[in-house]
């Protein structure tokens, strides 16, 4: 977020300009979902998502004089069913939590400007006696000044203008989720039981958000007479599990967090929200409402967790306070982990770092560190599993992959099993990568997905035949990203142009050019003049890199050299030999 805030600083007017003369054009249909939660005074008492009601006043004022048009649940599902269009700047406004201040400070705005809104209602908090405590989060908060009454949600529902969503009864909250005691959100996390050292059963699981999401429709339709038609996931947690279950219990519009505009297909069970988060002054609302315009640059280093691994816990602790330490100065938007470990170093997968059913656990690491990556220095996890070493059948396959995203928190999968883009097999692994996919995205919702590559060493020979190039493209159709590894020899002595751009002329063609360098993403290995590679790229116009770190606790590469070519941070930093 300091990032996008200088941005908009010094950036601001010359968007806002653009902002208001129209949006970047977007497919019939398109609409924005902007995702609210308090509105009071920030001034006096800072709070990340809450909002000064002046400013919010002025952000309703500028999305009607700039022609924004807020539409309700009502005409989303009517427009994709075949009904009304919507409107070329169609808005949906949402609120999450329910909190005094929407029925005090936000209501009369909406009859003022005869905007439509969607309020998101938390049981357990609105349930409570007035006089008991709340968990906010991981924090205890008086209910009485904090949240609505059931009598004021009933009123707004009647006005027309508010339509009441399920924010769940009491998911809204951290479960204990590995053996460190990590508090993670509680409508996809399996609970960790210190007691018995074992974790919740899926069938379990099920049968506990089911109850939940059932117990708090139960409640909307008995203090409004209206059942809710949609579900507005805390956290922006939720996977395909989650959806399933909350389609037959009479919600199929889902609110998330995922980030951007909701063009046609994108599905009504995940619709996107842009968080309006720090009281954004009225030129970074604007942006923020925008989304990005330019593809966003992906940064990545990977991670062995075998460097992180140590059987004394008191040293293991330490190597992940090292990790975070040198990731906080990298700042990488993505940070792969690889989940299975190779100790022998033949190659065969043996150990894995996760619970699961068909082999041995080095150590319960895997969510351990994903959780601290993700919730201390908000970069998306992805976890690194082999398609093949795994010597399983295709069934136990699917197990070990159902089990890792069962048991830990990511974002993303990598596909990692050696292969070279001449390989005979790479396309006729898709099917089985597919299984795969669909397996964890029960689990874990969105999920992106990454597929490795090992060129080859000799780019100075003519393309293999065409076969490379179908393998390419059917790589990139089939995954968000392809990575491309580099490995000794692919920049012999005397070569003037580096291996990312000899890939590029040898695999891309014009026609396809802007696809493969959003998608495509650089990884280096850890050798000298990383820090001059990954600068040639960005001069050369490829923002997609990173590399793959194996000994960053002998600080390889150096921090000093390697952050400046690859961090993103707005104002750089000034390194010294002693940062961690």
């Amino acid at each position: 977020m300091v990032r996008k805030t200088v941005l908009a600083i010094l950036f601001g007017f010359h968007m806002l300009n653009a902002f208001s003369a129209g949006p970047v054009p977007q497919p019939p249909g398109t609409f924005t979902i902007l995702c609210y939660h308090e509105v009071r005074g920030v001034r006096d008492y800072p709070e990340p998502f809450a909002v000064n009601p002046t400013d919010l006043v002025r952000q309703f004022a500028w999305l009607r004089g700039s022609g924004y048009i807020p539409v309700s649940v009502n005409d989303i599902v009517a427009a994709r069913n075949g009904g009304r269009p919507l409107p070329e700047k169609a808005i949906l406004l949402s609120f999450d939590d329910a909190y005094l201040s929407f029925y005090t400070r936000v209501f009369p705005l909406l009859k003022a400007f005869n905007f439509p809104a969607v309020l998101g209602v938390v049981g357990a908090w609105t349930d409570l006696r007035r006089t008991a405590p709340v968990m906010y989060g991981e924090q205890g908060t008086s209910a009485t000044p904090r949240f609505a009454t059931w009598r004021q949600i009933r009123e707004m529902s009647e006005s027309g203008l508010v339509e009441i969503a399920s924010h769940t009864y009491d998911l809204h909250r951290g479960l204990p989720a590995n053996p460190e005691g990590n508090l993670e959100p509680a409508a996809i996390s399996r609970i960790y039981y210190p007691a018995t050292d074992s974790y919740e059963a899926d069938h379990v699981w099920r049968e506990r958000v089911r109850a939940d999401l059932a117990k708090n429709s139960n409640a909307i339709e008995r203090e409004t007479g209206r059942r809710p038609r949609t579900i507005v996931w805390p956290y922006g947690a939720y996977n395909d599990e989650l959806v399933k279950i909350a389609g037959e219990l009479g919600m199929p519009v889902a609110l998330t967090l995922d980030d951007g505009p909701n063009t046609p297909d994108v599905a009504l069970t995940a619709l996107h929200r842009t968080l309006i988060e720090h009281n954004p002054a009225l030129i970074e609302f604007a942006i923020e409402g925008r989304g990005a315009i330019y593809p966003e640059p992906v940064r990545v280093v990977q991670v062995e967790l075998d460097e992180i691994f140590d059987p004394d816990p008191g040293r293991q602790e330490r190597n992940l306070s090292a990790l975070l330490d040198r990731l906080d100065v990298l700042m990488p938007t993505q940070v792969y982990l690889r989940a299975t470990s190779r100790p022998d170093g033949d190659g065969k997968i043996q150990l894995a770092y996760f619970p699961n059913r068909h082999l041995p656990m080095r150590a319960d690491l895997f969510n351990r560190v994903a959780w601290q990556v993700a919730s201390r220095l908000d970069t998306k996890v992805f976890a690194v599993m082999p398609l093949n070493g795994l010597h399983q059948s295709e069934a136990d396959a699917l197990d070990l992959f159902s089990d890792l995203a069962a048991n830990a928190y990511f974002e993303g999968l990598v596909f990692d099993d050696g292969a070279s883009p001449t390989d005979v097999d790479l396309v006729g692994s898709l099917p089985l990568s597919e299984m795969l996919i669909r397996r964890v995205r029960a689990f874990r919702a969105p999920m992106k997905t990454v597929r490795l590559l090992y060129p080859s060493s000799n780019l100075q020979m003519p393309a293999g035949g065409k076969r490379e190039g179908q393998n390419l493209s059917s790589l990139l159709a089939a995954y968000d990203y392809v990575a491309l590894i580099s490995a000794p020899g692919l920049d012999p002595a005397g070569v003037h142009d580096s291996w990312p751009v000899r890939m590029l002329a040898r695999y891309g063609r014009k026609a396809d050019e802007a696809d493969i360098r959003r998608k495509i993403i650089f990884l280096f290995s850890d050798r000298k003049g990383l820090a001059q590679e990954m600068s040639s790229l960005q001069r050369q116009g490829l923002i997609n890199f990173g590399y793959i770190s194996k000994a960053f606790l002998h600080d390889e590469p150096p921090l000093v050299e390697v952050t400046p070519a690859m961090s993103l941070r707005v104002f750089p930093l000034r390194l010294t030999k002693e940062l961690p």
